[in-house]
């Protein structure tokens, strides 16, 4: 990573102090990413997986092999060492920050 990069993504999402405060040369740069359920193809596939007796692998030979799910959103955030290796926090409240 290059300094300008660095310095772009250097303050802790969760503390908001910068990346270098825990006196540890060492942070964490995470993405998250939220995913939705396709319905229509799920039910496509329960349907062929029906149709075949249950028989879950002839089922996904023979179905369309189409996506199941799609990213709704996704955000990269960087944590310094201490808010990553000690600290406990829900994914989605890091994501809305």
């Amino acid at each position: 990573m290059k300094e300008e990069e660095l310095r772009k993504i250097a303050k802790c999402a969760m503390c908001g102090k910068g990346i270098g405060h825990t006196k540890l040369p060492l942070f964490w740069r995470v993405r998250i990413q939220r995913y939705g359920l396709k319905m229509d193809a799920l039910q496509r596939q329960q349907g062929l997986e029906m149709f075949f007796g249950g028989h879950v692998a002839i089922a996904q030979v023979m179905g369309a092999d189409e996506d199941m799910a799609e990213e709704m959103s996704s955000i990269e955030i960087t944590l310094c060492e201490t808010c990553g290796t000690e600290k406990q926090t829900v994914i989605a409240v890091l994501a809305e920050e």
